[in-house]
């Protein structure tokens, strides 16, 4: 049995020493010999502080580690480094063991050593990548907070700017309106002093007066932007009757396009829908006007309607060269522009129709363009049904 030990604790891959009741190295097998570069012979007699390196800091280590197997009888998972022969350092996981015989007399401590190198050089490693992250992270945390303090007083001087100008455009758009509205009264005075017969007269003064009305809608324009932007737009959305709110808008746009005939041709029956009378009415203005700039001189300018269950849509198709296929996304884009000849020659400034469409979609309503297969431009706005509306309302409430 005890060949048998020997020969098990030889093929140990593990380094297996026996002490000594004085704490002398007593066996030493083929693992210590591997693990630590000293043969047995070479080892006998050496102490747990030679293994340890030697020197007060090996002492007080080996004298504790004896102790402690003394009184508990082992220690197990205690890491240490001991130094092989050549001196260079071997990091192990140390198992001690206090021996005894029969009549519980010292016999001494036997150790098992496991090399846990490459183990720790993994935690090394780790602890040094978690120690390069934690400094990225530092870093880049610092670097953000950095950015997020520079967006926030780009953010608040961004606000004051825009504050700025939006007190700005209220401010001169009003300061235009004013003048306009003089203008306006100025101009009727005259055309009753000049007289009906006058033709020479009349004409200037429908100039003037619709020159007068594109700069009112100019600025009618940019104070609606200005406040649909800022979200300071009120409504007031009730049942609204389509066809006497159309024939209104048409009403006024024949004395300002005084030389373009405009068909409505009415739906009977049309439902209600849910809207701002006075935006869709202006809305309506803003697509009529648009037509104008850019249909032939004399040719009309059309408006049909028609429902749905859901909608009342109305369409307002002008004689013109009809859109690109690639602006009729783009076409309600703020200060956006068609490209060609026409446009250019067209006045305008690119806010109308982006107006059209946030005064629609605030009312929950659609707008769209696209190209009659007969020729020219149609612009459609949908609107909700008002008794659809009702209907919701009433599913919500139950």
């Amino acid at each position: 049995n005890e060949r048998r030990l020997a020969s098990i604790t030889d093929a140990s891959a593990d380094a297996i020493i026996s002490l000594n009741p004085q704490g002398r190295i007593e066996s030493w097998n083929r693992g210590a010999e591997l693990l630590l570069g000293h043969t047995a012979g070479q080892a006998r007699g050496r102490t747990l502080a030679d293994l340890f390196g030697g020197g007060e800091a090996a002492e007080i280590e080996a004298q504790w580690l004896s102790q402690s197997a003394r009184h508990a009888g082992f220690v197990r998972g205690h890491e240490a480094t001991v130094y092989r022969a050549d001196g260079r350092p071997v990091d192990v996981e140390l198992t001690a063991t206090y021996i005894t015989g029969d009549g519980r007399e010292p016999l001494g401590i036997s150790l098992i050593l496991h090399d846990i190198t490459n183990r720790k050089q993994r935690e090394k490693e780790i602890r040094q990548l978690n120690a390069n992250l934690n400094q990225q992270v530092a870093a880049r945390t610092r670097e953000l907070a950095e950015k997020v303090e520079e967006l926030a007083q780009a953010n608040a001087e961004l606000r004051k700017l825009d504050q700025t100008r939006a007190e700005f455009v209220s401010l001169v758009s009003h300061q235009i309106r004013a003048p306009l509205t003089n203008m306006r009264g100025a101009v009727e005075r005259l055309q009753m002093r000049c007289g009906v017969n006058n033709n020479g007269c009349a004409h200037m003064f429908t100039i003037i007066d619709q020159q007068v009305s594109r700069l009112d809608r100019l600025v009618q324009d940019v104070l609606d932007a200005n406040h649909l932007e800022a979200g300071e737009l009120t409504l007031q959305q009730e049942p609204v009757s389509v066809l006497p709110t159309a024939r209104r808008v048409v009403e006024q746009m024949r004395v300002r396009l005084s030389n373009r005939p405009i068909h409505l041709r009415e739906t009977p029956g049309l439902p209600l829908v849910f809207a701002d009378r006075d935006r869709l009415m202006e809305a309506l203005a803003n697509l009529l006007d648009n037509a104008d700039k850019y249909a032939p001189p004399n040719t009309a300018v059309s408006i049909e309607t028609r429902a749905d269950e859901l909608e009342v849509v109305i369409s307002i198709r002008d004689g013109g060269p009809g859109l690109p296929p690639d602006s009729l996304e783009r076409i309600f884009d703020k200060f956006y522009r068609v490209d060609g000849s026409d446009a250019q020659a067209a006045y305008g400034y690119g806010l109308g129709l982006y107006v059209c469409r946030r005064l629609i979609e605030a009312q929950n309503g659609r707008i769209w363009a696209e190209n009659h297969p007969e020729g020219g431009a149609v612009f459609s706005i949908a609107l909700p049904v008002w008794q659809e509306i009702r209907e919701r309302q009433r599913h919500f409430a139950d």
